[in-house]
């Protein structure tokens, strides 16, 4: 009888949602807010009871308001992981934006794409080949392409994971951060490089010396993995002191730093806008620390 009572009054008070009272509204809004996502059900089944403006928008300005709580939530948690797995952060920044996306259906996507890898790569000898190989599967056999370029504008969508799951498409970053996810599983030295180099990974000599020193050579995401020897690479590296290697987590922050900079001028979508600031913030702090 106590569940019963609890949905009824949870469907009266998602029932309230066209209050034209601003004051009342606030409460209304704050009260669903504060149940947090056991209130999205009940969003899903009001949506289309109403086929009013003022309705829909208030609805899907709470239930996104509700998926970025639950996703800084987990990113929280995430971030203090004895080992992190950059796939999984990467999945909870993408679920923040798309619901619908499915953590298992990702894991198994990504572990199909690992079976198939590990069988091109066994016979490989030596780093040099073993890239080789690794690119030739990513760029060519999977046909991961780039979507919309950084250096092109912002485009929302290809930096999340639905993009690269079904249209094989992301922007140079999020490129980035599958093929590291890959590489990793492989046991590939492949590491993230921090924001001041975009397009560029870097390959240690080592999965277990991820430092800017013990870096051979780095990996060009915009040229199909095309390898840039070190002494090539030296005047960026010497020009650009804040260049590091990337952490997990830090890879994830750095990712989430570049969203919110091209967002925050390029970005139409007020709510959106909102939203990434706040999984900005989550991941590094204050936004423009």
């Amino acid at each position: 009888m106590e569940k019963t009572q609890r949905e009824a009054n949870l469907r009266a008070l998602v029932g309230m949602l066209d209050e034209t009272d601003p004051d009342l509204y606030q409460h209304i809004r704050k009260a669903l807010l504060d149940i947090g996502p056991e209130c999205l059900p009940y969003l899903d089944e009001a949506e289309s009871l109403k086929n009013d403006a003022l309705w829909k928008n208030r609805i899907a300005a709470i239930r996104q308001e509700l998926q970025i709580e639950t996703a800084c939530k987990e990113l929280s948690a995430w971030k203090q992981e004895a080992e992190p797995d950059l796939l999984k952060g990467f999945y909870l920044l993408s679920h923040a934006f798309y619901p619908q996306l499915l953590w298992e259906e990702t894991r198994d996507w990504f572990n199909r794409l690992h079976g198939d890898c590990w069988l091109l790569l066994a016979s490989a000898s030596g780093l040099k080949e073993t890239l080789a190989r690794y690119n030739n599967f990513f760029f060519n056999v999977c046909q991961f392409t780039l979507g919309h370029r950084l250096t092109q504008g912002y485009g929302f969508s290809d930096f999340f994971l639905p993009s690269l799951i079904h249209l094989k498409r992301g922007n140079e970053r999020a490129l980035a951060l599958v093929y590291q996810c890959l590489a990793a599983r492989n046991k590939i030295p492949v590491f993230i490089l921090s924001l001041p180099v975009i397009n560029f990974l870097a390959c240690s000599i080592d999965l277990s010396l991820p430092y800017k020193e013990n870096i051979r050579f780095c990996i060009d995401i915009t040229r199909k993995g095309a390898l840039v020897e070190r002494m090539d690479i030296e005047p960026v590296f010497s020009q650009q002191k804040r260049i590091r290697v990337c952490s997990t987590v830090e890879a994830l922050q750095d990712y989430a730093e570049l969203l919110y900079m091209m967002a925050s001028t390029l970005e139409q979508d007020n709510l959106r806008l909102k939203a990434i600031e706040k999984l900005h913030h989550c991941l590094n702090g204050s936004p423009g620390q």
